[in-house]
């Protein structure tokens, strides 16, 4: 039994994709919705000098700052 029957060398991602286009339409929409990661990280160091600069809440820094703007997107 050949165990590569109907297997292809191409990247799912551009499986069935137009031959000039090798991004999905997801991987697109999110790349023109998704914040700048520098505007994230701005908006991050912003919310920790709020908090007077206390240590140990950069992830929950960092999930706010994207949660902002990505809901300042989605509002535009």
């Amino acid at each position: 039994m050949d165990m590569n029957v109907g297997r292809t060398n191409q990247p799912v991602a551009s499986r069935g994709l137009p031959a000039g286009n090798k991004t999905s339409p997801t991987v697109q929409a999110v790349k023109t919705t998704a914040p700048d990661p520098s505007r994230i990280a701005e908006r991050a160091y912003e919310l920790y000098v709020q908090r007077d600069r206390q240590d140990g809440r950069a992830l929950e820094d960092w999930f706010k700052a994207e949660q902002e703007l990505l809901a300042a997107v989605s509002h535009k």
